[in-house]
Parts: structure tokens; C-alpha cells; sequence
């Protein structure tokens, strides 16, 4: 895993290699462990790269050529099977001088062209430059696991790995999309989906899409992969699917051990985090090892809230006496919140939330020497872990799996019972709509969240069952995006790589291939990957119901200190006349919040902080690279 960058100056202003070079820099966090840029001066286009050395750390440099400088390649990511498809490509007759993931790419590309995206099982953003051709491609993997941000204005295009990379390119001034603004403080998930970034000009590459740019500006945006498109032929007997799911996933867990750094994991004591730390001690205590596969592997990371109701430790020291790795405890409390605010918040560059739990795992990882680690995220969208879920699937039930279904819901939340599980039937029974979080500050209104890619989807998605809709459009557009983006962020702000099983695409396609009553029944939720762990997993964990994962602490910004945090901020001049909300009336409002103990509306402050926080870091940032 790296950070990529690139411009393509197609006004024929040449190459500015200090500029290359800056804007490579600014993701610095994401490689550290060196450096480069490569310029075609006859196009006037330019690539950087700041590489995280985990696969052939000593030949696996970039940008990379290929074919005597036919082709040059940024890729940011792991091809998982580029073992195997690197034997199908040398008895094809292709000659490999290194023994990196990233030269397999180069080598399937010349082969079989833009299809070669369907003979990749991993996570990646690349751009590949065909010297030749004079075209420039650009790949993300099929459900957005990496990210890939462009910008182009008709004279220059450029992307990279995040939006502070921007900073550093001449002519741009970071200022915020109102209406991006306003969909990710009223729903962060409405954003990672979408094209537009939360940066005015910056665009996302979605997942699961390509795109082509030729010498004549001619750029062409193409959705290379449809779930739908790829469903699973599973087994009719439910006893073979839960066989089968339970291969898949020991295979991709197999194939994400492969490195040469030590790996270890994020343990959290919840089911996927458990099932994969679990799978992999079987694999290793089994001798089912594969090519490549690391020799370090047993460090479990365990983010602790002493006295808290949302530590989960006493779950986590089940899974590791059952495998005998050597558990790391990352103890955290509410007033790292505060401590490490602005330093989450610029790497993060977003909205949704300061994430103290992960950043802070990810970070206790690297200064113990664990550069890649092995996590759950995907289980709950790809199986539908979560409580809405549950209510989704209610919505067509007949009687008798209704029954079932409120059952399974009401045994879920650690903080939810049994008074908001009939709230939400009565509200749904008489149409009634959940209260507005208080007064809308903004200047600018959310609008209804869509995506080229969805409306494409909606005509085949009528017939199907509710929660196969809700969980297609969480897993693809909603609420997995912004997990993956989060995660990214906060474990590449300190040089850590994530890989995630559950992300593996043949478990996707397959979780989309079974019936709903085999994702949510039989009393409980994600029952075939539960009932796939049996003699994996202890009992205790894999029947247990309550979930939590990386939650945030309500204390981190609900208290007197952060109260206190929130009002020195809203009170400044920049805060107070910023033309994308009104913030005199944020400052009165407010008053009466803490009076009255209004979470809701403090919470939205502390949002509307966060925003004007971030917004000041990184004009202050272009300012310094201005200056340098």
C-alpha cells in the first residue's frame, strides 16, 4: 500500500518536477518508506509515488516501467493472487525481472487489456501511462477499498491517494462543496458514494470503475464491475453454502497473509474481527500455509475504555487464549479526543467523526512493528449485521419471520432494548418519521443522495427482498464506502496497511447469492458466517448477539472540557462569519443546548467545529507549501 499521484499538464506546460515532487510528498504518512516521481517531458506528464514496502522490498520500486518504458505504473494496493496469476502470465511467455504484485499488473494489462481489472482478487487504485498510446488509465477496485481522487479542468488533470495531496499543485485554493458539506453533516454515508468530494473541483473515482484519458482531453468514465452481474451459483442445501462460505473465507484469509513485513490484527472481541484472527491461527497451527505468506502474524490489538460500557476486552481475551497470539492493549480514554484532535482530523479529512478507537490501534501497530494488519470490515453490510437491518428485513416478513426477526433484534444492542424496538415498529406502522437532530444551521441544504451507478441498479433491485436492497445499497454506495474510506485514512496516517477478508470478492458475491433468511435467521444475524466458525471460533463469541466494533465515546466531546472546546471555537470570527452556515445563531443556540443538555444540538456543533477546523488546516497547509 502506497500514495500515488500524477498530472497530466494536456495544455503542453511542461512538467514541473518541484511541484511533482511536493505533491508526492504530501503523503509522506502513507509511504514512508521512500520516495520517487517519473516525468514524460514529451507529454508533459508526471507520476509520483511514496511506497510502503510490504511485497519484494527490494525490487518493487515506482513508478514502475515495463516493456522498455512502453508502460509506467503508480499502484497503491495488494493483488492478493498475483502468485498464481503471475504463473498463468509466465506460461503465457512473459518474463518477470521482479517479484512484486505491481509488475504482475503491468504484465496483465499488455495481456489483456482493461479486462485484466476481472483477473485481480485485491484492493487497488493504479494509473497506468501508455507511452505509446498516449493514454492514461486509471483503476479502482471493484468495491472502492482504495481511494482515487482527481481533478480536471480541461487544460490539466491530476489525482491522487487523498484531497491534502492537492495542496501542494499551483492554482489550488481549498474551499468546501456546500451542498457536500451539508449531505456529510446531515449523513455521512451519503458521501463516499458519490463523485463529487467534499473539496470544491475534487472527484472521486467510484469503485468499481476505470477511467481513460487521451492527448486530446477526451475522457471516458466507465463502471467495469456490477456485483449484480457476478452473483454466486451457490448449493442448494444450506449445510453445503455454510461448507463453502467457510472455504471462501479461510482461502481469503490465506491469501492476505501474504507479506513479507510482520502482520498482525485489530481485535475488537466482535465476530468478524474474531473470525478472522481465529481463521488465521487455524491456518497457521495447520500447516495450510501459502507461497509468501508472513512469518510474523501473532500480535492482536486491543483498543480498551477502561470502566467504560463500550471496552470490549473481556470478549477479546477469549479469542486470544483460544489462539495463543500475544495481545497489545491500546488503552484510550475521553480526553485523547481533545489531545489528538487537529492531528486526526487533517489526516482524516473528512467529516463523519473524530475515530479515536482506530487511529489509535493503527498507530500502537507501527511503533510495534506491525505494518500490515488483518481486519473484519464488510461482514456486517456483505450479512447484515447491523440493527436497521433487521428492521429491513421486517418490512416484507410474513408473521412467523416477523416474530423471529423482532426477537433477533431486541437480544442486539448493548444500549437499544426493548423501548426502541417498538418505537421504531409504531413509527412504522403509522408512517411517522423519526425527529429532526434540532435547528439547521447550514447555508446550504442537503439533497437526496444518488449516483449514476445506483439509478442503473434500481431497476433490478425491484423484485428483490428488502434487505437484500438495504444491504446492496449499504455495502455498495452508503455506509461500507464510508467505513472503507475511514479506515484507510486513520490506519495510513500511520503507514499501516488494512486488508479486510470479508472484502474478498468471491465471499461478496456469494453473500449476495444466498437467501436473506441464511444472512439473518436461524436467532441470529450474520448466521451463515456464525454458523461457517463452528469449531473455528469459541461458542462464546460466535453466538454472541450484542455488537459494538470501533465505537466512539460519548464523552469525548459531551463534557465539560469539550463543552468548553466547542465554545471557543464557535465564538471565533472565522467560525462566526462563515458564508456556509450562520454561525451568530450556532452561538445562541448552542447556549441553551448546554443549558438544557440538547445532545442532539451539541453534537451538531461539534460537527460544524470539526468542519471549520479542518477547513483552516488545510488553507494554513497550502499557505506553508506556497511559501516552501
Amino acid at each position: 500500500m502506497c500514495g500515488i499521484t500524477g498530472f497530466w499538464n494536456l495544455d503542453g506546460r511542461p512538467v514541473n518536477r518541484e511541484e511533482l515532487i511536493r505533491f508526492t510528498n504530501q503523503l509522506a504518512h502513507r509511504g514512508p518508506d521512500g520516495w520517487d516521481v517519473y516525468a514524460d517531458e514529451s507529454a508533459s506528464l508526471g507520476l509520483g509515488h511514496r511506497r510502503l514496502a510490504i511485497i519484494d522490498l527490494n525490487t518493487g520500486d515506482q513508478p514502475m516501467p515495463y516493456l522498455n518504458g512502453r508502460y509506467w505504473i503508480v499502484f497503491n494496493g495488494e493483488i492478493y493472487n498475483f502468485v498464481e496469476l503471475k504463473k498463468e502470465l509466465e506460461s503465457l511467455g512473459y518474463v518477470f525481472k521482479t517479484d512484486s504484485d505491481t509488475e504482475v499488473i503491468l504484465a496483465a494489462y499488455d495481456k489483456w487489456g482493461e479486462d485484466f481489472q476481472f483477473k485481480l482478487n485485491g484492493m487497488w487504485a493504479c494509473a497506468i501511462w501508455d507511452s505509446r498510446e498516449r493514454k492514461l488509465f486509471l483503476s479502482r477496485d471493484r468495491f472502492g477499498v482504495k481511494p482515487m481522487i482527481y481533478l480536471f479542468d480541461g487544460r490539466r488533470f491530476a489525482f491522487a491517494s487523498e484531497m491534502k495531496a492537492f495542496l501542494a499543485l499551483d492554482n489550488f485554493r481549498a474551499e468546501y462543496n456546500p451542498t457536500v458539506l451539508a449531505n456529510s453533516l446531515e449523513d455521512a454515508t451519503h458521501v463516499e458514494g458519490a463523485e463529487d468530494c467534499l473539496f470544491q473541483g475534487l472527484k472521486r473515482l467510484l469503485g468499481g470503475h476505470c477511467l481513460t484519458l487521451d492527448a486530446d482531453g477526451r475522457m471516458n468514465i466507465r463502471r467495469w464491475w456490477n456485483t449484480l452481474d457476478h452473483l454466486s451459483n451457490v448449493p442448494q442445501r444450506y449445510e453445503d453454502q455454510v461448507a463453502q462460505y467457510r472455504e471462501l473465507f479461510l482461502d481469503a484469509c490465506r491469501i492476505r497473509m501474504r507479506s513479507d513485513v510482520p502482520i498482525g490484527t485489530a481485535l475488537s472481541g466482535g465476530l468478524d474481527s474474531s473470525s478472522v484472527l481465529s481463521s488465521m491461527s487455524r491456518i497457521r497451527k495447520s500447516g495450510d500455509a501459502t507461497m509468501r505468506m508472513a512469518h510474523e502474524w501473532q500480535k492482536a490489538f486491543i483498543g480498551t475504555w477502561p470502566g467504560k460500557i463500550i471496552d470490549e476486552r473481556r470478549y477479546a481475551d477469549e479469542v486470544v487464549k483460544k489462539t495463543g497470539v500475544t495481545p497489545i492493549y491500546c488503552e484510550m480514554n475521553a480526553g485523547m479526543y481533545l489531545e489528538h484532535f487537529d492531528e486526526i482530523l487533517y489526516q482524516f479529512e473528512e467529516l463523519s467523526d473524530i475515530h479515536l478507537g482506530p487511529w489509535f490501534v493503527h498507530k500502537m501497530q507501527r511503533q510495534n512493528g506491525v505494518v500490515v494488519t488483518i481486519d473484519g470490515h464488510g461482514g456486517d453490510e456483505a450479512l447484515g449485521g447491523y440493527t436497521w437491518h433487521v428492521f429491513a428485513a421486517m418490512r416484507d416478513a410474513n408473521p412467523m419471520r416477523y416474530a423471529e426477526l423482532a426477537l433477533i433484534r431486541n437480544s442486539m444492542s448493548l444500549t437499544h432494548g426493548i423501548d426502541t424496538y417498538i418505537n421504531a415498529i409504531k413509527n412504522r406502522l403509522t408512517g411517522k418519521k423519526s425527529a429532526s437532530n434540532g435547528t439547521s444551521w447550514l447555508v446550504a441544504q442537503p439533497r437526496p443522495f444518488t449516483t449514476p451507478a445506483m439509478e442503473q441498479d434500481a431497476p433490478r433491485l425491484v423484485d428483490r427482498d428488502e434487505l437484500f436492497k438495504t444491504l446492496y445499497t449499504d455495502f455498495h454506495f452508503a455506509h461500507l464506502p464510508m467505513n472503507l474510506r475511514d479506515f484507510d485514512r486513520l490506519s495510513m496516517a500511520h503507514g499501516v496497511e488494512v486488508r479486510s477478508p470479508f472484502m474478498d470478492w468471491r465471499l461478496v458475491t456469494f453473500a449476495f447469492a444466498i437467501p436473506s433468511a441464511h444472512k439473518i435467521g436461524g436467532g441470529y444475524t450474520k448466521r451463515i458466517l456464525r454458523d461457517a466458525m463452528k469449531g473455528i471460533l469459541p461458542d462464546s463469541i460466535r453466538t454472541r448477539a450484542k455488537k459494538l466494533g470501533f465505537p466512539n465515546l460519548d464523552e469525548g466531546w459531551n463534557s465539560p472540557r469539550a463543552h468548553q472546546f466547542i465554545m471557543d471555537a464557535v465564538a471565533s470570527s472565522a467560525f462566526k462569519s462563515s458564508p456556509l452556515w450562520d454561525g451568530r445563531r450556532v452561538n445562541s443556540d448552542l447556549e441553551s443546548a448546554f443549558q438544557t443538555g440538547d445532545k442532539n444540538r451539541i453534537h451538531k456543533a461539534w460537527r460544524l467545529v470539526q468542519a471549520q477546523s479542518l477547513l483552516n488546516m488545510f488553507r494554513e497547509k497550502t499557505e506553508k507549501v506556497s511559501a516552501a
